[in-house]
């Protein structure tokens, strides 16, 4: 899948977020927020939830566009790759030569993808060039049930189809710092764009404002839902914390919603 120009998945899933209008990203994510938050609860019954061994909970990276979180993930798995997974997204795409189904993607036709799209059954998905991706649940508890840590930086919207008894996913928000040490940051390293589809260019201080203001949104609607909080000033100093917090949760009881130790 990385041979020649074929795209890696993270730059396809760079595209496909490039792809949508800012005018839709806009209304969608306006819309949903609205519903959200008249669904942000008050009160939420906890229970202690205990470690069990070889049974793993997934890790779920929420935060801003371009606050890190995909950088956090692939260095995670880069430490122990047998131990932690991400789930191999769908496509509704034709598999091309040299690829293989169900290594970097699982081919299905258009018409599966919508029905299973309509049932639910994916975490996300989006629609890149005719075609649509996705992340499926069932991915998910396949990671789980082999003994695997299923490690996911998804859209924030997603914690409503993540955040289930079934699932019992860590939820960590990777913040920003505030803006004038993230621009100093990045830009003292040189740090290339993620809203620029080729990754060739740095961060732009409109790109700059942005993070900031999703952070905000995100923290606002969903902050009640979150488990851990990572402020990715310094990477190193962040991926540390995210070690910490994966191997905090293998070992140590955390409250979770009453529901889900019932």
């Amino acid at each position: 899948m990385r041979a020649g120009l074929i795209p890696s998945r993270a730059l396809q899933e760079r595209r496909i977020i490039h792809d949508r209008t800012q005018s839709q990203t806009e209304s969608d994510n306006a819309e949903n927020d609205d519903f959200d938050r008249e669904q942000i609860a008050t009160y939420e019954e906890v229970a202690k939830l205990y470690p069990r061994p070889g049974l793993y909970r997934p890790l779920v990276l929420i935060g801003a566009p371009g606050v890190g979180r995909n950088e956090l993930k692939r260095r995670l798995i880069v430490t122990n790759p047998d131990k932690y997974k991400t789930p191999i997204p769908y496509t509704s795409r034709a598999m091309k030569p040299g690829e293989v189904n169900g290594k970097e993607y699982h081919f299905v036709t258009r018409e599966k993808m919508e029905e299973d799209i309509e049932a639910t059954r994916f975490i996300e998905f989006g629609e890149y060039k005719g075609n649509l991706y996705g992340t499926s649940s069932e991915s998910v508890k396949a990671l789980i049930n082999t003994n695997h840590v299923c490690i996911l930086s998804p859209h924030y919207q997603a914690l409503k189809m993540l955040r289930i008894p079934t699932l019992k996913p860590y939820i960590i928000y990777i913040k920003p710092p505030p803006l004038e040490a993230l621009k100093e940051t990045r830009n003292a390293l040189h740090a290339r764009s993620t809203f620029d589809v080729n990754n060739s260019r740095g961060f732009t201080d409109e790109e700059f404002d942005d993070i900031i203001k999703a952070a905000a949104r995100i923290e606002f609607l969903y902050g009640h839902f979150f488990d851990d909080v990572i402020v990715n000033e310094d990477l190193a100093v962040a991926f540390t914390q995210l070690v910490a917090a994966a191997n905090r949760v293998e070992t140590e009881p955390t409250w979770v919603p009453a529901s889900w130790v019932q």
